[in-house]
């Protein structure tokens, strides 16, 4: 997480000189494996993220010395679970640095495995399973979240060749979002197309966020259209509850008042990759123009991205742009912006389909100081570290959507919307493949909650939203149904590890 101070009063929101945010940085746009000269792996994007808070250092005292600055970095702090995760193991403890970004979107590039000699077997098969292999065990898991990538043109060479690796890399693999690119795969003439259509609504069947490659308005023009297409045909109903559609790099078009009327699609969101100097002002200034004045929050409908490693450090122009004093946003904008957006459109936990279903349960007990859910994640890291189960996943809990609220300094608590006491881990035994959530959260009255659920059924957790009204009622009939109440958070931990193993 980015630390950051505020420079003088801010009367307006109640900010005084020296007081110091936490914002939780998600980059929403990363690739990993290797492409020609582009290689990079996990280790490659802590790495970077090293580099990115160095060239931060380097702008900020510049732009100090300007007095350009409204809020100043001041240091980066991993969050604490994850990075005892990584702490576990002296291998795993060496990667434990670059946390000037919390979570990390990656997705293949066009790679050296993307296409198979076997003409029936799916484009990009062999690169999805790297990226799982990647995102979905320790300690990586805790900070990589994985899309697919699939190529609709597939299509033309088998029915539903595409449409079935999609499938398998959401439901089998875990992965949790897809990757299109229109100029790699040479289908910029056929976003529209029956192809491209067939896998976009899939995904949106599936809830899963698609993000598009865009290089000019007009391809994103054609993406626009494409979505409508889907809304407007009566077949498609579940598919646009479910479909998110992020464009690239902005569709390379920040100046363009036609990016802007396609933003106020409730479907579809902009990342900022490859947008630097000039370009950036243009982008915020005009999102704020434009959206404010249609009823959408213009600050939830852009995410921050670094497209590493094709580029670098342009995704410092974006951070110090926020900081600065030209930017007319609060803190809140620039969380929803930095990481919230992001987290909020893949919305919902890890899991695969057609796993061994648990009876689900519900422990409670008293943990007025906090120090007992320490012991607790310290059982649950010992049981990872034994490498008896993969961690799949760590989910925080986030504000329900159109509520995020504006980070509070450090001092009363610094909380910036993420709920970093309250989570799921995603387990996966190794033996047998079973499958399980284990949803810890704070509740009123110092209570501290750990609820084990299947991933898949009924009476799963649906959602990352923290509120009630957004958990299905089967879930919480069964928790309540299955609740025990535990004397002490040891006497849980006990518990806990005993119904896992």
């Amino acid at each position: 997480m980015l630390i950051v101070r505020a420079v003088e009063d801010i009367p307006t929101h109640n900010i005084r000189k020296g007081d110091e945010f936490r914002l939780y940085i998600v980059d929403a746009h990363h690739h990993m494996g290797k492409e020609g000269s582009h290689r990079n792996t996990p280790a490659g994007a802590y790495d970077f993220y090293a580099q990115l808070w160095f060239e931060i250092q380097k702008q900020t005292k510049q732009m100090l010395d300007d007095d350009a600055l409204l809020f100043e970095p001041v240091n980066v702090v991993g969050p604490d679970l994850p990075s005892r995760c990584f702490r576990t193991r002296d291998s795993w403890n060496r990667l434990d640095h670059g946390w000037l970004v919390d979570r990390t979107v990656v997705f293949p590039y066009t790679d050296d495995y993307s296409v198979s000699e076997n003409r029936n077997e799916a484009s990009f098969k062999v690169s999805n399973d790297k990226i799982a292999g990647w995102t979905t065990r320790a300690p990586h898991s805790t900070r990589l979240i994985g899309f697919a990538r699939v190529d609709p043109m597939d299509e033309s060479v088998k029915e539903n060749l595409a449409v079935d690796e999609l499938e398998r890399s959401i439901l089998e693999l875990g992965l949790r979002g897809l990757k299109l690119h229109p100029l790699a795969q040479l289908f910029v003439e056929s976003i529209e197309g029956e192809q491209t259509r067939s896998v976009v609504t899939r995904a949106g069947e599936l809830g899963i966020p698609v993000i598009f490659d865009t290089r000019n308005i007009s391809t994103v023009l054609r993406i626009r259209n494409l979505v409508d297409s889907i809304r407007n045909d009566p077949e498609c109903g579940t598919a646009i509850r479910g479909l998110r559609v992020i464009l690239a790099h902005c569709g390379m078009s920040p100046g363009d008042s036609r990016l802007y009327d396609v933003l106020r699609d409730p479907a579809i969101f902009i990342e900022t990759s490859t947008l630097h100097d000039l370009d950036v002002p243009v982008l915020f200034e005009s999102a704020k123009d434009r959206l404010g004045r249609v009823g959408a929050y213009w600050s939830e409908k852009i995410l921050f991205g670094t497209d590493f490693s094709f580029l670098s450090i342009q995704a410092v122009d974006i951070v110090m742009y926020l900081l600065s004093r030209e930017f007319s946003g609060t803190l809140g904008d620039m969380q929803r912006i930095l990481g919230g957006n992001a987290l909020s459109l893949i919305q919902r936990p890890y899991s695969t389909a057609n796993k061994p279903q648990i009876n689900p349960q519900d422990y409670i007990t008293i943990d007025r100081t906090g120090s007992g859910q320490l012991r607790l994640e310290d059982s649950l890291l010992s049981l990872i570290s034994k490498n008896e189960w993969d961690l799949c996943s760590l989910d925080f809990m986030l504000p329900p959507n159109k509520t995020w609220p504006e980070p509070r300094p450090i001092s009363s608590g610094g909380f910036n919307g993420i709920y970093l006491d309250s989570y799921v881990l995603t387990l996966r035994k190794k033996s047998n493949g079973k499958e399980l959530h284990v949803w810890i959260r704070r509740g009123p009255d110092q209570s501290l909650h750990c609820s084990l659920l299947s991933t898949v059924g009924m009476s799963k957790l649906d959602t990352m939203e923290n509120a009630s009204q957004k958990i299905n009622p089967i879930l919480q009939q069964f928790l309540k149904d299955h609740q025990v109440i535990l004397p002490s958070v040891d006497a849980m931990a006990e518990m806990v590890i005993h119904q896992i193993k």
